[in-house]
């Protein structure tokens, strides 16, 4: 018999006037799976993991998480850490203080916790300034302080809207290798962000939303065939324009650059194509300096299927 869902949605929904944010939304997330959550900025993201988080009713449909349904909001608190969009600080507490208000106030034991204080906000690289006032801290540094309180709990589930916003690439990186970590440890993560390339890095299924319903949802590959797009590849060459070879490629040749040295070019096809696109390159004698998969597929992904 399969294991409850992590996280289960069914025919959700959510309006706002005359503004259906949620229509009708059904997804499921296993325990321990990464999962993304994305659409385009009012697709409804915010309005679903606010449901999730019991900050808001649906007006219709049902939502589960850890097998738990919605009469037991007190079971379903103790298994989920939040790091909302909006995140409410006290700007005159310390960070030390505001964690462990929020601990008194949810009424976490040391038994629950998943670590001290002190020991948290040295998770978050915030170790530094814990006696220093919330109100003099970056974006950044208030980010890393949402997650620490959404860890308070050690929860099972994470929901996470724009955890890495307003951090420079160390700290996106720093926050990603945490994420890791607890996913690795058992922890479901159901993360949404703008950030593709975070998604697509970390996540191992995704789901794509668009005026509130569900678009797609899988793999990356599912998405990709969804799309009805092909593999694509970044190939660089020593040379000129001129040399890259046409012909019975043409079709499948886009994003041609020119650089001082160098031909940068992306190939849309499958291996065996790109294989005999290689080999040509080399029978001519143009050294081929790079060859990768395209990193932006998820990008073409999400363009492809919002954009409609």
């Amino acid at each position: 018999m399969m294991a409850d869902p992590a996280i289960a949605v069914k025919n959700l929904g959510k309006s706002y006037g005359e503004v259906k944010a949620v229509d009708g939304l059904e997804l499921s997330v296993q325990k321990g799976e990464f999962f993304g959550f994305l659409g385009p900025n009012g697709a409804g993201k915010t309005t679903t993991i606010r449901i999730l988080a019991g900050l808001i009713p649906p007006d219709e449909g049902e939502v589960f998480l850890g097998g738990f349904g919605p009469g037991a909001r007190e079971k379903i608190s103790r298994l989920i850490g939040v790091v909302p969009e909006s995140r409410g600080f006290y700007d005159w507490m310390t960070a030390c203080e505001y964690l462990s208000f929020f601990s008194s106030l949810y009424g976490i034991k040391p038994s629950r916790s998943s670590g001290s204080v002190p020991a948290l906000l040295d998770q978050v690289d915030l170790k530094g300034r814990q006696h220093t006032a919330i109100g003099t801290y970056s974006r950044g540094m208030r980010q890393r302080l949402g997650l620490a309180r959404a860890l308070l709990n050690n929860p099972q589930i994470l929901l996470l809207d724009e955890p890495t916003l307003g951090l420079d690439p160390q700290g996106q990186e720093d926050i990603q290798g945490l994420l890791r970590d607890l996913n690795r440890k058992g922890v479901t993560i159901f993360l949404s962000s703008h950030l593709l390339h975070e998604v697509s890095n970390q996540c191992t299924r995704i789901a794509i939303i668009a005026k509130g319903k569900m678009v797609v949802q899988g793999a990356l590959r599912d998405l990709q065939q969804k799309a009805n797009l092909g593999e694509v590849y970044f190939i660089k060459i020593r040379g000129a324009l001129a040399d890259i070879p046409r012909g019975e490629f043409g079709a499948r040749i886009t994003g041609e650059k020119q650089t001082p040295e160098a031909v940068e070019f992306v190939f849309e096809g499958d291996l065996a194509g790109v294989n005999a696109l290689i080999d040509r390159l080399r029978k001519a004698g143009i050294p081929v300096l790079e060859f990768r998969p395209d990193r932006d597929t998820l990008t073409r992904i999400f363009l492809s299927l919002t954009q409609a």
